[in-house]
This record gives structure tokens, sequence and C-alpha cells, in this order.
């Protein structure tokens, strides 16, 4: 069923109205009365739930699965035609759950796990009832942030992981970690929830009967259908902390050297995240305990760092603690030793020592665990901070000496007076540029170029404020090139998205502007639509190489609506040498993939198209909602932007509506 076209930001995207209605503020199910919709999914509707007897807030999980069942009279859920077996089969996969959690919680609940306090039958369907919660989703917190730190990230994993040696001891296997399943208090303690698709080992063998999993965070033995157990969380788990890490999730396969590009995290957390994420199951720690020695194996990265330093005759090593500021000493000089030195007469050893962390200095990449410089000269024992800057100090101060004395001592004819050099002409002066004599750079919230042939005048293309500011840049050329025709026929204006653009231009640097932004054009070249109207856009990436695409639309009311990606086209990389069509053009695609529909409505005036083009995704997955304010998506957008070492460009698209 197609619903009628609904108002988005001045684009009406289509959505399927599948029927299912959650229930009203106020209905009384149980023993509770609904106040509002937390949220919902494959499974069914979340609510937020007073208890009338209690008198405390729950959180109430309605079964009510997409594409199987829907809402009828008074409440009541039934079965769609043909799908009853089914859904009585998840149905009990879905009490499953509930009875799963309250095993868990058996004698005591643990505090990183969710809670089921109660399950009941009601409205021909059940109702699991759970704790009240304060805080947010990590796929909500890594939409805003992009990326965490390893500080941030260890903060959650660590009690995580005592949840899951839990669950694992208790028979219990997730099977569907994932950012959206991670959920973060109020006090930063993380919480387990969404346990649909968990398996329990039971005396029976009896094995699940849905195969329930996010194939972005899942096993390779979960989608090929192999032997799963402990090791299977354990790669969602680390699928997941690769993703907080890194911005997306990770690929089948880790290329060598990856480890490089987060150089922000320390060694040995990056080899446990590894182990974790083998394809063989077999190769990966086989229980939650396993994989922790593996965490507390590697070295706090501010962690206090023993220099050693070893004369070669000598078996008696002398230890010297190292600070802050001489680790960054040595880790520079340890960079730079790769240019073989004259002699060989000493090596320093530096090994970190695996200490608990200071609660205010950030994370920062560790040294490797061992290393070996070699350093010129005799001057052994000295302190790490002063060490290697002393020794050149001394040693050039010496040599200055030196020649001081020899000066004195010896001799030296003066030396002939050289010949005055030719004093060189000066620079022919340089004419400005059209730019220069437009003074361009004076326009504020302005990106113009400007091209002058004999056979045309001058061009004008690009975009400024408004058309008071074309018509003081008219008056500029009228002045200096009066008998030349002026072509600005292709400005476009970027009122009322200057501030929104000042902001988008500071997460950029002149590296970033390097990168080949795909061609963007629109299915109506004037740049105008009326109401109505499908807005197509065409990507042409004639570029060198493939990248990935976001564009969002923004209407004069600061709404956005994200045009590409979208759940109808996830895939937003775009190879080099590809053409890409993005919108439905027709009645006919658009009921195909109402997603993927955009069509003009109000408000009408100028509309701005932010197309933001990365080396590397920005995201983890596609906004949801597909339309929200410019005021919560800006700061996601340019932290995440912000947190990616990756090179991006960032280009901007103004067309017209109206009635």
């Amino acid at each position: 069923m197609i619903a009628a076209n609904k108002s988005i930001a001045g684009l009406a995207r289509i959505a399927m109205d599948d029927s299912i209605h959650p229930l009203s503020p106020g209905t009384r199910v149980h023993e509770f009365v609904i106040r509002y919709v937390l949220g919902s999914g494959g499974a069914g509707i979340v609510y937020a739930a007073d208890h009338e007897i209690l008198r405390e807030t729950f959180v109430i999980k309605e079964f009510l699965p997409q594409n199987l069942a829907f809402r009828v009279v008074g409440n009541r859920v039934a079965a769609l035609p043909n799908k009853a077996d089914i859904y009585d089969k998840l149905r009990h996969k879905f009490l499953e759950e509930g009875q799963t959690l309250i095993r868990l919680a058996r004698p005591h609940p643990h505090p990183n796990l969710v809670q089921v306090t109660d399950a009941f039958r009601e409205n021909d369907t059940v109702y699991l009832c759970m704790r009240f919660e304060h805080g947010k989703p990590l796929d909500d917190i890594l939409e805003v942030r992009g990326t965490l730190t390893e500080r941030e990230l260890r903060a959650w994993l660590m009690p995580l992981l005592d949840g899951l040696a839990h669950a694992h001891a208790c028979g219990v296997w997730h099977r569907d970690i994932k950012p959206a399943n991670i959920f973060i208090r109020e006090d930063n303690s993380p919480l387990l929830i969404d346990f649909g698709a968990a398996h329990r080992e039971r005396p029976d063998s009896v094995t699940s009967v849905i195969a329930q999993y996010t194939p972005s965070y899942a096993a390779p033995e979960q989608m090929f259908g192999s032997v799963q157990g402990p090791w299977t969380d354990i790669y969602s788990m680390a699928a997941t902390c690769f993703a907080v890490m890194a911005g997306f999730p990770p690929p089948q396969r880790l290329e060598p050297g990856w480890q490089l590009q987060y150089h922000h995290y320390s060694q040995g957390f990056l080899r446990a995240l590894e182990a974790g994420l083998q394809f063989d199951p077999k190769l990966r720690p086989q229980s939650v305990a396993e994989w922790l020695r593996q965490f507390d194996a590697a070295p706090l990265t501010n962690a206090a760092t023993v220099i050693t330093v070893v004369e070669m005759s000598n078996d008696a090593p002398t230890q010297i603690e190292m600070g802050s500021e001489a680790k960054t000493i040595v880790e520079s000089v340890v960079t730079s030793a790769a240019a073989p030195a004259p002699s060989a007469t000493a090596a320093t050893l530096i090994e970190p020592l695996a200490v608990e962390p200071s609660s205010t200095e950030p994370l920062v990449a560790p040294s490797s665990s061992r290393r070996w410089l070699v350093l010129t000269g005799g001057l052994l024992g000295l302190s790490v901070l002063g060490g290697v800057g002393a020794y050149q100090w001394f040693e050039i101060n010496r040599l200055q000496e030196l020649s001081v004395v020899s000066a004195a001592l010896s001799p030296v004819a003066p030396a002939p007076e050289p010949a005055p050099l030719p004093i060189p002409p000066p620079p022919a002066p340089v004419a400005p540029t059209l730019a220069e004599q437009l003074q361009l750079a004076d326009f504020e919230c302005a990106t113009v170029a400007v091209t002058q042939t004999p056979e045309h005048g001058i061009t004008v293309t690009g975009y400024l404020r408004d058309r008071e500011q074309l018509a003081a840049l008219q008056e500029r050329m009228r002045v200096i090139a009066p008998q030349m025709a002026v072509a600005a026929d292709n400005v476009a204006f970027a009122a009322p998205f200057c501030d929104l653009i000042d902001t988008m231009n500071a997460t950029n640097s002149p590296s970033e502007h390097q990168l080949n932004m795909p061609l963007i054009s629109f299915n109506h070249a004037d740049g105008l639509y009326h109401e109505k109207d499908y807005l197509v856009l065409t990507v042409d990436n004639t570029g060198q190489a493939g990248g990935y695409l976001y564009l969002d639309f923004v209407d004069s009311n600061r709404e956005t609506v994200h045009l590409f990606p979208t759940v109808a086209t996830p895939d937003h990389f775009i190879a080099a040498n590809t053409q890409l069509t993005i919108g439905a053009r027709n009645k006919a695609e658009c009921q195909r993939q109402p997603d993927a529909c955009f069509m003009v409505s109000r408000p009408h005036g100028n509309n701005l198209i932010i197309a933001t083009w990365s080396e590397t995704p920005l995201f983890p997955r596609w906004r949801t909602p597909q339309s929200e304010p410019i005021t919560v998506y800006l700061p996601a957008l340019t932290a995440a932007i912000r947190n990616n070492s990756a090179q991006h460009a960032v280009s901007y698209s103004f067309f017209t509506t109206a009635k």
C-alpha cells in the first residue's frame, strides 16, 4: 500500500504504510499504561509504560513482526494470511528471549545485561517487560561522534565482556551483537540488549528455529551455517569495536598492514581486535576469558615506561623512569633510526610496562613492545629526558670549542675578499588576474569563478550570497571591463544557508580539496522545480579513484532529507568511471522504491544539496530517520568529517522550488 504524499523538508518522501501502527498513549495493557513509543524493529514495537500499581516506568516490548502480522480491531494482533506457522514459531522465539533473560538474572542480575522482569499475554500476542534505563544506543552515539577513542571504547567494552562471559557461562550466546544492541546509560555504563537471536545450549539439543543476525557484524559461521559458540559472539563484539574505532564495520578479511590506519589506537589493542576478527573460528579466542587475557597483555598507552640503557660490555643494565615528555623525545628518535649509525657502542631498549592508566591523560598510540635504537659515541647512563639531546649538545659544543682553540693556535692565511655578486634585475611586474581585480575575496558566502574570452566576454559561475552581491560584482565588472559582455545566468544564491556553509567549510583543509568530486547534475537543468515534480540526480564519477558519496537536501526551513545513501540504496561506494541515478523518475519507479523517491512540495524557495565525498565511509550506515533538522545532522556530519583521517571534499548545489 502506498501512503499519500507526505511533505518532508520541501520534498515528499513516499513511504510504505504497512498498517503496523503502535498502541496509542494512554492504552492499558495488563497493569501498564502506554506513555510513548521508544522504537520499533523487525520483531515488534517498544514502548515506555507506567505500571499502575508500582507507579514506576518500564519498557514494554510488544510482539508484532513486520510482514507477518497486523493490528486489528480492539488493538489485537493477527497473523497475515498463510503466515500463521512462521508467526507462531517467531512468537515462541520471542517468549524464549524472555525466558533466557530471566534465567541470566538468577540468582542475581548482571549489571551489563538487559533485565526482563515480567512476561504476559494480551491482545492475542505476547509482551516482555524490562527495566527502564536512561541513555542512548551506541549506534546513535556513533552517528553524532563518528568514532570513539580507545579509552572510551575500553570503558564500555570490558564491562560488556564480563556480562558476555556470564551469559556464556549460563549456556547463552547472543548472536546479534552490534552497536544498535549496546545501550550506554547516562552514567556511561553499558548494557547489552536484545537477546532475540540468542541460542541456549540445552540437554535436548534443540536449536533455534530462526537464523537471525546482522550481516555487517555476523561471524562467517553464522552466514555459512557452520558450528557456532562463544567465539561467534567474540567476532561480533570485535566487529562492533572495529566500527567504533573506524566509523564503519570491518571487511570480511583484514588486509595486511590495516593497523597503520589506526595509529591513535595501541598496537596491543589492535592485535587483540585482529584475533577476534579471524575468519576461521578456530583461530579466534574460544572464550571471553581467553580474549580478555589478550587485552590485558596489551600495554596501556599512557603507562609509565622504563628505559634500559645497556653497554655491550656490561651485564648490569641501568633502569631509568621516563615521563611523558621524554617518551615523545624517544619516540621521535626511534622513528628516525632507520639511517645507519657510524658506530654501535650502545643500544637503548624501550619496553612499556602495563600499569593502570591515568584518569586524565588521553590515550595515544604506544611504541612497539621492543625496539633497539643504535646511538653513536659512548655517553651512557644519561637520563632519557636529556640523554640524546644532551649528547648532541655536548658534542656540538665540544666541536665548537675545538674549532676556537684550533683557530687560536694555528696560523691561518686571511681569506681573500669574495668578488661582489651581480645584482639581479628586479622581477617584471605581474599583471593582476581578473579575479584579483574584481577582489572576489571580499565577497562573503561566495565561491565564484570568472573566465574571460574574446568570443564570449566574461562568464561567471558558482554561487554568491544573494542578488545584491551579484549586482555589486556586475558593477565592478563594468568598471574594469566596460566593453565586455557579462554572462551570469549560471550563478546560484546561497542564502539562507551561509552559516551552514561556513560551518562545513571550516572542516576542510587544503589537502582535502585535492579529492576529485563527482559531477552532480539535476534532471531539471535550469534548477527550477514545481510542486509534485520528481527530483532526480545523476552522479558521474570521472575521477581516478572511487569513493563514498553522501547527498543531503536542506530546505529553507532548515529541515534535512538524506537522499543518498538510504535503506533503498545502502551501497554508496561510487567506483571510478561510474554513473549513478538517484531518485525515482516516475510514479512506477516511486512505487517500486518508495525510500528512494523524492517529490517537490512545500515549503517553496531556495534549497541546498550538500554533496560530501570521502575516501572511506563517514557513518557506519545510512542515517535514520531519513529526515531530521539540520541542527541535529550538521554536528553529526562535521564530527564524522573531523574524526575521519581520510581525504574528503564537499560541494554545494542550489535549486529553486515553486508552485
